[in-house]
């Protein structure tokens, strides 16, 4: 989800300028925590969650390329991390990761902390 979005920022990284950036970060940001607000499902969650960090990650672009290079790796870990707690637990709405906690207490404390 993120490596045609990251490398379309690459590409007119340098042709646009740092105020069209701040915005469409700022807007993605935006669309992405409002709409995650009032969501069960953990698909939709991550999904808004894509959307809110692909803004940080275009505000980011117009400060360093190292560090959203850094950014995304970091990214990428934790949501890899998260998807497969998720599919170890057969989490499908934040109720069902509630009964993960008499399953598997260490499993519950990684999701969280992801």
């Amino acid at each position: 989800q993120k490596i045609a979005p990251m490398s379309l920022i690459f590409l007119t990284m340098n042709n646009l300028s740092t105020s069209i950036f701040l915005l469409m970060g700022l807007l993605s940001s935006l669309v992405g925590g409002w709409g995650g607000l009032n969501q069960t499902q953990t698909r939709k969650i991550m999904a808004y969650s894509s959307i809110a960090h692909l803004g940080w990650m275009a505000t980011i672009s117009s400060i360093m390329t190292n560090i959203l290079i850094m950014n995304l790796l970091f990214y990428l870990i934790m949501t890899t991390s998260v998807f497969l707690s998720l599919i170890i637990s057969k989490s499908k709405t934040i109720q069902d990761t509630t009964s993960t906690w008499t399953l598997s207490p260490t499993l519950t404390i990684i999701m969280l902390l992801s």
